[in-house]
């Protein structure tokens, strides 16, 4: 049944958003990448196996979606790392392939659904026949594979900058987040691999597969690689149905169905998962951002930006870290400003202006605190440690 592998990726897609979306919206960058690889992979499979004109329209010349799946997964991280969804003027620029690809393929697109079939056949039969306006179909996947690798590799390395700055929470965030992406990676790529080399070994031509030929593929082979992706989520459970603890795939099944049967209740409620997710949010956000660095930074703020409940970011100190919000918040402004006397920047500032960017209201509420903090004033905290 060619339909199976897209089954299994609504089905995938679907656990992903009740469980993710919630939460963070950035999950639609990741469910863009998952459909739109499934379809790819399943108009291979019909290309191979069905000469229906109405499905040829549909899936044949994807290209201008698949170059947007490397700045998407870029994005994905980005919203992860920051705990709500990234979107700027610069995805739109990144999306210029992707119209510059529909330009190029509109002589196919204009073509009547009756026609595509013919065009098709006669690709086949001419490898040279022209049907783009300013590039070929080699030269189009070309460059996707170019593109898209770069961003995938300038996303790992994002993170890990990330990493390498932040604080403990950031370096489990960005672990935990690699370790899952490496796990689907490796389970979706060596069954790709073996497929590619079967179908090579098979091939009438020596080294090279025709994906386009019926007769020159083995439509077994791409059926196997087609289920591949899909099955490789539920390795890891923990991602696709944002547990903490991994359950069977019929309790998360079950528990996913609970929650969109009894979203009041989800809703009204706090569940240990709930409060956990929200506790990682929060501490991103306030490391990404330093939000703490502005006088009238509060809860308030933190709930605003990330859209949590303004009782359950309060819980998240109360509770989990077990240290009330503005002890928590001088303690970073009095980090950040040892972290400005430390670089040097008593020598062009003075201290009340060191108060004032770490987030201070006056001068004398920074001396209180810093002395709690380090049991001495800043300026005999100067003369001992620099």
């Amino acid at each position: 049944m060619l339909q199976t592998s897209l089954i299994l990726v609504c089905i995938v897609s679907f656990i992903f958003l009740v469980n993710h979306y919630g939460q963070n919206k950035g999950v639609l960058y990741l469910l863009f990448i998952i459909l739109d690889k499934a379809l790819t992979q399943y108009a291979l499979l019909v290309l191979n196996s069905t000469n229906d004109p109405t499905v040829f329209s549909l899936v044949y010349h994807l290209e201008p979606l698949i170059v947007l799946q490397g700045p998407f997964f870029l994005y994905y991280l980005k919203s992860i790392m920051k705990g709500s969804i990234v979107w700027d003027k610069y995805l739109l620029i990144l999306a210029i392939p992707s119209l510059i690809f529909l330009i190029n393929l509109l002589p196919y697109y204009a073509l009547p659904f009756e026609s595509r079939v013919d065009y098709f056949n006669e690709t086949l039969a001419n490898k040279d026949i022209n049907g783009y306006l300013f590039l070929t179909l080699k030269q189009q996947y070309l460059f996707i594979a170019v593109y898209n690798t770069s961003f995938i590799l300038y996303g790992i390395s994002y993170i890990y900058r990330l990493k390498a700055g932040g604080g403990m929470y950031i370096k489990k965030k960005v672990n935990i987040l690699i370790t899952r992406i490496f796990i689907v990676t490796l389970l979706t790529v060596i069954p790709d691999i073996v497929v590619l080399f079967l179908l090579a070994i098979e091939s009438n031509q020596t080294g090279m597969i025709d994906f386009l030929n019926p007769n020159a593929v083995n439509n077994n082979y791409l059926y196997f690689k087609s289920l591949v992706l899909p099955i490789s989520f539920f390795f890891v459970p923990n991602w696709l149905y944002n547990e903490k603890e991994p359950l069977s795939f019929l309790d998360n099944l079950k528990a996913t169905w609970e929650k969109v049967a009894s979203s009041k209740k989800h809703f009204s409620q706090e569940d240990p998962l709930e409060k956990s997710t929200d506790m990682d949010r929060i501490i991103s956000y306030i490391e990404n951002d330093k939000p703490y660095v502005k006088t009238a930074f509060s809860l308030h703020d933190i709930s605003h930006a990330l859209n949590i409940p303004h009782n359950r970011v309060t819980n998240c100190f109360n509770k989990q870290l077990k240290v009330p919000f503005t002890t928590y918040r001088n303690k970073l402004r009095i980090d950040h400003a040892t972290s400005l006397l430390r670089s040097g920047a008593h020598l062009n500032t003075s201290i009340e202006g060191i108060a004032e960017l770490s987030g201070f209201k006056s001068k004398s509420i920074f001396y209180k605190i810093f002395k709690e903090e380090h049991g001495t004033t800043p300026i005999e905290w100067i003369k001992e440690n620099l």
